[in-house]
């Protein structure tokens, strides 16, 4: 891209910048973390969203770059480019700005994470495709993707022993109905920050953590954040509403998800205790698993 001007935007997982070109053209550079997706998981998932992009999904586009290759190496570090998509994500403040269309926004996002699915099951996966899996080992397994959950330091004894029973109850379910269930490509993070609204449209970014997984998982991945909230329920309903407008699922184990991506953050969180808020994150989320643990009938 010749001279740039870049501005840090993200520094939690990738380092992620606003780049604008010579012309004055944005773009989102990503300095990828190591250790975390291969070469091939990041050129699989550039392909899958090349392929939603000619489906008319909104999601960033790759770009290449002057060496014609979608992907390089860097200081050790592997570097992709992709579009900039205008947009304000669907935070908390930007919801009580717009509070006459707040359902709205989550019957199209429930819309747009059906199209996703959709999309992604016509999708033909090329043969050399890799991505993790949030399947039963990767999120109940001895090692799950985002680590050991049981072993977060804010858990007393009385709290693990409960978790590590609700963990293996939840794996015997899965263990069950997994055969039964809607599993596929999903993206996998489509929280606040990663959902951004234009003109009234929902275009979904960073497809870091995406992968093969539950389409439970996704739902429950944009619902959680919601649980705690008066009109929840409202919520829900227009979401599910939007998402069964496109794709049927059935959602009788909704809540059960909702307590396993509840799981991953507790599990996530282990290594960041020590960044900044990272205390107050870890108390925030064990809150929230033991709330959801209290709730949910297992």
């Amino acid at each position: 891209m010749h001279e740039t001007h870049n501005s840090l935007i993200a520094s939690r997982e990738n380092h992620t910048y606003k780049v604008f070109n010579q012309d004055k053209k944005i773009f989102v550079l990503r300095v990828h973390r190591k250790n975390y997706s291969s070469k091939n998981e990041i050129n699989s998932e550039i392909k899958w969203i090349k392929f939603l992009n000619k489906k008319q999904l909104h999601v960033p586009i790759p770009i290449k770059s002057m060496n014609r290759n979608y992907l390089e190496l860097i200081n050790g570090h592997f570097v992709t480019v992709l579009s900039w998509i205008d947009g304000s994500p669907m935070t908390e403040e930007f919801i009580q700005s717009n509070t006459s269309k707040k359902y709205t926004y989550f019957y199209e996002l429930g819309r747009s994470l059906a199209n996703l699915h959709i999309y992604s099951d016509e999708w033909l996966i090329p043969d050399n495709f890799s991505k993790r899996s949030w399947d039963i080992e990767g999120l109940l397994g001895e090692n799950p993707i985002w680590g050991k959950f049981w072993e977060n330091p804010e858990l007393n004894k009385s709290n693990k022993e409960m978790i590590l029973n609700i963990k293996n109850k939840s794996k015997s379910i899965l263990d069950n109905i997994q055969s039964k269930m809607d599993f596929g490509l999903i993206h996998a993070d489509a929280v606040q920050e990663n959902i951004l609204i234009s003109k009234d449209r929902i275009s979904l970014i960073d497809f870091d953590d995406s992968g093969f997984g539950f389409r439970l998982f996704d739902l429950a991945t944009s619902l959680l954040y919601y649980y705690n909230h008066s009109d929840y329920e409202l919520i829900k309903k227009h979401f599910l509403n939007g998402y069964i407008s496109k794709k049927n699922i059935d959602i009788k184990f909704l809540d059960l998800f909702l307590l396993l991506r509840s799981f991953t953050y507790l599990g996530w969180n282990i290594t960041r205790i020590n960044e900044k808020n990272g205390k107050q994150r870890n108390s925030e989320y064990t809150k929230q698993v033991l709330r959801l643990c209290e709730n949910i009938n297992i």
